[in-house]
């Protein structure tokens, strides 16, 4: 008898083997008809006299041994899937041939309905009969089974022969997992307010938070026909969104519609589960965007330049036309010689009013700048707002240059210049440059770029000291003397989540006492929404909201959390006016509705 589980072969001799009687063992694999082998059909080889180790007991007893007289007794009955295993209460083995057909059992549930016993197979050691159903058994479904022995052999006994009873109606443990997910996210609305057009979709869990490129296979155009450039699709993945920056902003009562077709390869739309939501053509989308009346032009509000990029800050009572401009767009740069610096490249950042120039040279420290600005006589490529007002021309303007001067002092951040030169910045900074400032962070003590853990992978985070819209002016003293990722800590609120722990940094200041700005850039796809800091009441502020004077902004695909804090003040964690700022805090998020939460353990902890 084989037993396929134990790797066994019981031989049952004509005689039992006395006690201290050798014997030996020969195998002659048959040249045909059934051999021992394995389940990938590996024939087992003949082998010649192998000594054989004698257990038969000694024994001075004259009685008649007992004879096995007890039929084994069914003891549990569980399914998985189309797998439903008995188990019998024997005190030896039970007879290991093979069962035919259904062998006597019938298994049902509730209502009746009969579910086929396609097959039995027997595990004599492990006392089991292993019935295969012709369909699997659902979660949540109650079955019960059945065993009628039948008439003529190919029945359930144990090893002395004692046939099991037949039994009816046996309760069975469903233990058949869950279905997994496999059903794809469906559009459920469309909305779109100025430029940012948000996408919801109806899901059982959550999407994929991958990041997605390109216009990620979505195309939008108006009534007219004329299409709006999908420029970005950023996926929240817990509120099951995917926002879509356009080129242009969408007027109050126009007319669009959105598209998707699911790229080939590549990012797509996907729940958490990888089921990829579906192509769909022409879904209506709802306008938002507020009905104006604007007829005041952008004005030029300041002009600053760090190495090659000079940022133009408009003031503006909505927001600027966010489309793309070619060329120079009617900006000129001169130096205080009066020699151009060529305008190699622009990008407008319609939400927070500015335009930023790429330069074709890095600006030095010392060096005078102004600006002009024409505008185009023909194009579509003059600034204007949202509202299609054209910014005015304006005369030569000095810049102010915020370009430090070359290793104006030493970089103490405690990160490695290796690590630091891996930053990534906003688009267009190359890499290494945190805060697209266009010089290296491990060229600068008031910037700290550091590579931080979180549970997918990893992600880079850049400080910077002494902010000035992410900047660092000329003159600045403040240096980062400490940039590290902490655990989160055990006491913090349910509310909050931390995605990438603390972020735990020290600065040195140039006067005791006093406050200091910082930024802190992150990935916008940790889906943070402020920069928690705990005071010292053990309550959770976020210091990048108004409220406490700070602020989120949308810099070059990067999100800069502005936030200030007191030297000695109540989110020092040193509690000491000594020039040295202890910031324990953390890149995360609550919800909007509160701005500061404490522990659990303190009572009315809720800041609203």
């Amino acid at each position: 008898m084989v037993d396929a589980t134990a790797k066994t072969v019981t031989l049952t001799l004509s005689r039992a083997v006395a006690r201290g009687e050798v014997v030996i063992l020969k195998y002659a694999k048959p040249v045909s008809a059934p051999v021992v082998q394995d389940a990938a059909g590996n024939d087992a080889a003949s082998f010649d006299d192998q000594a054989v180790t004698n257990n038969t007991p000694e024994t001075t007893d004259n009685t008649p041994a007992v004879t096995d007289a007890t039929p084994p007794v069914i003891s549990t009955a569980t399914v998985t899937g189309d797998q439903l295993v008995l188990t019998y209460t024997e005190a030896n083995n039970l007879d290991g041939a093979a069962l035919a057909g259904n062998a006597g059992f019938t298994v049902r549930s509730p209502n009746g309905a009969a579910i086929t016993v396609t097959g039995a197979v027997v595990n004599a050691s492990a006392k089991t009969v292993t019935l295969t159903l012709s369909r699997a058994v659902t979660p949540s479904e109650v079955v019960v089974v059945k065993y009628a022995k039948p008439a003529s052999e190919h029945v359930v006994q144990d090893a002395a022969g004692n046939d099991a009873a037949s039994f009816d109606d046996q309760a069975v443990t469903n233990n058949t997992p869950a279905t997994p997910d496999n059903t794809p996210p469906v559009i459920s609305t469309a909305v779109v307010t100025g430029s940012h057009l948000v996408i919801t979709y109806t899901e059982a869990n959550s999407l994929h938070g991958a990041a997605l490129t390109g216009n990620a296979g979505f195309t939008v155009r108006s009534s007219t026909g004329t299409a709006i450039t999908v420029t970005g699709a950023v996926v929240n993945a817990k509120i099951k969104t995917v926002t879509l920056v356009l080129s242009r902003t969408v007027t109050h009562g126009e007319v669009v519609v959105v598209k998707y077709a699911k790229p080939a390869s590549g990012p797509m739309v996907q729940d958490a589960a990888g089921n990829d939501a579906a192509s769909f053509d022409d879904q209506a989308v709802t306008n938002n965007t507020p009905e104006t009346t604007d007829n005041t032009p952008p004005v030029i509000s300041t002009t600053t330049v760090i190495g090659n990029q000079l940022v133009l800050t408009y003031t503006e009572a909505n927001s600027l036309d966010g489309a793309a401009l070619p060329g120079n767009a009617g900006f000129t740069v001169r130096n205080s010689t009066g020699t151009a610096i060529t305008v190699t490249g622009i990008v407008v950042n319609a939400m927070a009013k500015t335009v930023t120039l790429t330069l074709s040279r890095a600006v030095t420290s010392d060096e005078t700048l102004t600006l002009s600005y024409t505008k185009p006589a023909s194009g579509d490529n003059a600034i204007r707002d949202a509202a299609g007002n054209p910014a005015a021309n304006s005369g030569p303007q000095t810049v102010d240059n915020l370009t430090p001067a070359p290793n104006h002092r030493v970089d103490s951040d405690g990160v490695s210049d290796t690590e630091e030169d891996q930053a990534i910045g906003p688009a267009g900074a190359l890499t290494g440059d945190g805060n697209g400032d266009g010089i290296p962070d491990s060229a600068q003590a008031a910037v700290a770029s550091f590579s931080a853990t979180t549970s997918r992978s990893s992600t880079s985070l850049t400080l910077v000291a002494d902010s000035h819209d992410g900047k660092v002016p000329s003159g600045s003293n403040a240096r980062i003397t400490g940039l590290e990722q902490k655990a989160v800590p055990t006491q913090t609120p349910r509310a909050l989540e931390m995605p990438i722990a603390l972020t735990s940094f020290q600065a040195a200041l140039d006067t005791a006492g006093s406050s200091e700005t910082f930024s802190l850039y992150v990935d916008p796809q940790m889906d943070v929404n402020g920069y928690w800091l705990q005071d010292n009441t053990d309550t959770w502020v976020n210091l990048a909201s108004s409220p406490y004077g700070g602020r989120m902004v949308d810099q070059g695909g990067r999100l800069r959390l502005d936030f200030q804090i007191k030297d000695g003040g109540p989110f020092d964690a040193d509690d000491a006016a000594d020039g040295v700022i202890t910031a324990p805090g953390a890149a995360g998020n609550m919800p909007l509705s509160i701005v500061g939460q404490a522990p659990d353990g303190v009572q009315d902890g809720f800041l609203l």
